[in-house]
């Protein structure tokens, strides 16, 4: 819930208000807070693999996820300051300090998230860990639900004062609510870690697999089309349809209202039922309309169904992540938990960040063809869903036990258990 929070003032409120109330161009907005935060996932195989074999005053998990969370929200009480500093006179040594310190903001929050995603592994048996990540990401879009609420109604009337204190607020119940997430929940071991096989060789082992490797491509693909959105959408509506601030924050909660309901449905009924690929299918079905549904009202300038689409399109996604977080905690290696999730944790931010960084790009290039906004922005949605519907192309070769049988394969020499 804390995570949720943090990434609604981040990704939503901020770059909103250093696009619309700051003047700043949105290629470089996407390109700052996008590129800056989805290059932090850099991190995540190397200290995924490294909080496998390294403890801290005995915790394996816990402190990394502490330390990480400390220097995010330091970040984001400054994040206000810095907008402002570079919007004020924007030169090459601004754009590159406050990328710089937007990239620490990165590093420090998949720090803390891969060292999450392990402890849950490593606190749930395999057959519970897809059920416990559906349930962690429903509570995920809860704190995006209530901070986006809370955050609309506190900026209602727009003012810089007013985002300094938001975030800092935001910052301080971040802070508490992940120590009390902690507590009590990793055992302090002053054990020896065995050590693993070296980080090239399990990485090398996990590229054998044929089915890994699609099952790359398809995050790869899938997340980079969906998360185009996420850094245009609010702009979107200010730009298009003349929306306030306080009016498009409340497209998180539109958005996570549906996600909840599919994840909650996805995860408890239709999964056990009909698959997990199924699910993740089912989701970019979704998707797909509704980035198709958005392209047609940036085409006609119709915002009249603009907040049922933005449902529809979280209720998209609420399936795509249930199904595919549910494939992705199968593929992993007990002994290699931390790499595994740090793995694909980085391949979503591959996607996710140049999809950050070229959603602007690409408006601004249809723009520059002489279309109107509403039609720039339509045409990059369009994209959005060509890129889905590719992505569940690829799906299809994906299956759970053709990578059991490689991984079994790969390590016949040297057996891992593979979960």
């Amino acid at each position: 819930m804390a995570a949720g929070g943090l990434s609604v003032i981040f990704l939503g409120v901020l770059n909103r208000i250093m696009r619309v109330e700051l003047g700043m161009d949105l290629l470089l907005v996407s390109f700052l807070i996008g590129g800056g935060h989805y290059m932090g996932a850099v991190v995540a195989i190397p200290f995924g693999h490294f909080s496998d074999t390294h403890r801290v005053a005995g915790y394996r998990r816990t402190i990394y996820i502490i330390m990480g969370t400390i220097v995010t929200i330091t970040i984001l009480i400054l994040s206000p300051q810095m907008a402002a500093w570079v919007s004020y006179k924007t030169t090459i040594l601004r754009i590159t300090i406050a990328f710089i310190f937007f990239l620490l903001e990165g590093i420090s929050t998949f720090l803390a998230g891969t060292a999450y995603l392990a402890l849950i592994a490593d606190l749930t048996k395999p057959n519970e860990r897809g059920s416990a990540a559906a349930l962690v990401w429903t509570l995920l879009m809860v704190g995006i639900i209530i901070t986006g609420i809370g955050s609309a109604s506190y900026m209602e009337i727009y003012s810089f004062d007013r985002i300094i204190i938001l975030c800092s607020i935001t910052s301080a119940i971040a802070l508490l609510m992940t120590l009390i997430a902690l507590w009590k929940q990793e055992d302090r071991t002053n054990d020896k870690i065995s050590q693993p096989e070296s980080l090239l060789k399990a990485v090398n082992t996990m590229i054998s697999s044929q089915t890994a490797r699609r099952f790359a491509a398809f995050l790869l693909l899938g997340m980079f089309s969906y998360f185009m959105q996420d850094v245009i959408l609010e702009p979107f509506g200010g730009e298009v349809f003349g929306l306030s601030a306080a009016e498009t924050t409340r497209f998180n909660s539109y958005m996570g209202i549906g996600l909840v309901s599919a994840m909650l449905f996805g995860g408890m009924y239709l999964t056990p039922r009909i698959g997990k690929r199924r699910v993740t299918t089912l989701g970019c079905w979704i998707i797909a309309i509704s980035f198709t549904g958005l392209a047609i009202s940036g085409f006609l300038e119709n915002g009249q169904t603009l907040n049922p689409i933005i449902g529809l399109l979280g209720l998209g996604a609420g399936f795509f992540t249930v199904g595919s977080v549910a494939l992705m905690m199968d593929m992993t290696a007990t002994q290699h938990i931390g790499l595994f999730v740090g793995t694909w944790t980085l391949v979503q931010a591959v996607a996710k960040g140049p999809a950050a960084i070229l959603s602007g790009g690409f408006q601004q290039m249809f723009s520059s063809l002489g279309l109107l906004p509403g039609q720039a922005y339509g045409s990059v949605f369009l994209l959005e869903a060509i890129g889905i519907v590719s992505a569940m192309i690829v799906l299809n070769g994906v299956t759970i036990e053709n990578f059991r049988e490689e991984m079994k394969s790969a390590l016949v020499n040297d057996p891992i258990s593979i979960d």
